[in-house]
């Protein structure tokens, strides 16, 4: 038995014996009866207990009987100083898992395990996943890493909004270990049975790999992250019209999306999005190219706060300066948000936007001389 087992039970024992002194001071033997001088004794009226006398003596009791299953448990208890591993099942109940952390050597008792959760009162929400234990870690620190859901055979990602493909293939490498060459590989393949990727036109999953935080187990392959974040998309489509969208505007679904990742590149803010997106279809009516500094960036595979006239001139289908309409797809992949602007723009009489100093705000008009001399005050104040 090691010497820290030993320490730690012999500590048990003086608590127990101390518990039975207790017992036994509250509880103390009747008197002998004393004699009157006619011999006999002396008759002595006991009254009866007080409740409170009683819950404390029944309370005494209890600790006496927990500590008596404690010391028994702690007889045949000798879980090893190396780490454990408990799975947790969808539907596993706090006392299945008190039986399991037994079995794997974590407690030494599931039933005073059970028994003091009982006395402590409360509910303690535990989530599935596989947890590692210290064999005889405290209790309350078993409770906090089951409600905690921090799974040693889960991790998470994060995929922020408005990132590309390649971006996204980093993002994944670096928080969950996949290569990125991999999930570029896998993202570059469109065969996940969704409709959504059936268009012709479609040539990598760009633009529905939706920006949201994922868990994974640790085993999964970039093939399986993928489709989890298309999963994502199709459940994010839930509540949005997309049917009236591509009635409305004569455009795809992908194209939909197309628009949504512009909006997504060219504004933080919320509320101007669906403004953003009322000037490109504006400009597509008017037959006026875009001229969407995103698509440039994105065609030169790097991001330049100041596009000088030599970028705007890259020979890329996705230089909305030189060619008219839509790029062929996406260019990053858009939020909820921005798909629903794109879906719902704002009806305004605004070709141009420009950025205020400050880069919070855009200024809006349908006014290209206003748009200069907005654009010209915003350089001045950089």
């Amino acid at each position: 038995m090691r010497r820290r087992d030993r320490i730690r039970r012999r500590r048990e024992r003086e608590e127990v014996d101390a518990r039975l002194e207790a017992v036994r001071s509250s509880d103390p033997s009747p008197e002998r009866p004393r004699r009157t001088h006619g011999g006999k004794p002396k008759k002595r009226h006991r009254g009866r207990k007080s409740p409170a006398r009683r819950l404390v003596l029944l309370a005494l009791l209890l600790f006496v009987v927990l500590g008596g299953i404690y010391l028994l448990a702690s007889a045949v208890f000798d879980g090893g100083e190396e780490p454990v591993t408990v799975a947790v099942e969808q539907g596993d109940t706090l006392s299945s898992v008190a039986d399991k952390l037994e079995e794997a050597g974590v407690i030494e008792s599931s039933t005073i395990f059970k028994l003091e959760l009982r006395i402590q009162g409360g509910e303690t929400e535990i989530k599935a996943g596989e947890y590692r234990f210290v064999p005889g870690e405290d209790r309350q620190e078993i409770l906090k890493t089951l409600a905690s859901g921090d799974s040693v055979s889960a991790f998470t990602i994060t995929i922020p909004e408005g990132l590309t493909l390649g971006q996204t293939a980093r993002v994944v490498e670096e928080e969950g270990g996949v290569p990125a060459e991999e999930f570029e590989a896998a993202a570059g393949r469109t065969d996940y049975g969704y409709a959504f990727l059936d268009d012709p036109a479609i040539r990598t999953t760009e633009g529905f790999l939706f920006p949201k935080k994922y868990e994974f187990e640790r085993d999964v392959d970039a093939g399986q992250v993928v489709g989890r974040l298309l999963e994502q998309y199709l459940l994010e489509k839930e509540g949005l019209d997309f049917a009236a969208a591509q009635d409305r505007f004569n455009l795809t679904e992908y194209e939909l999306v197309t628009v949504a990742s512009l909006v997504e590149k060219e504004s933080a803010n919320p509320e101007e999005r669906p403004l953003i997106a009322g000037v490109i279809y504006n400009r597509i009516r008017s037959g006026m190219p875009l001229q969407v500094d995103a698509t440039v960036q994105y065609a030169l595979g790097k991001a330049k706060e100041d596009l000088k006239l030599d970028d705007l001139e890259v020979d890329s289908p996705y230089n909305t300066y030189k060619n008219p309409g839509l790029p062929p797809g996406p260019i990053a992949n858009p939020s909820r948000e921005s798909i629903r602007a794109a879906l719902e723009p704002a009806e305004t009489g605004h070709l141009y936007y420009v950025l205020e100093a400050g880069g919070k705000e855009h200024f809006f008009t349908d006014d290209y001389n206003e748009f200069l001399e907005a654009k010209d005050e915003a350089e001045d104040e950089r």
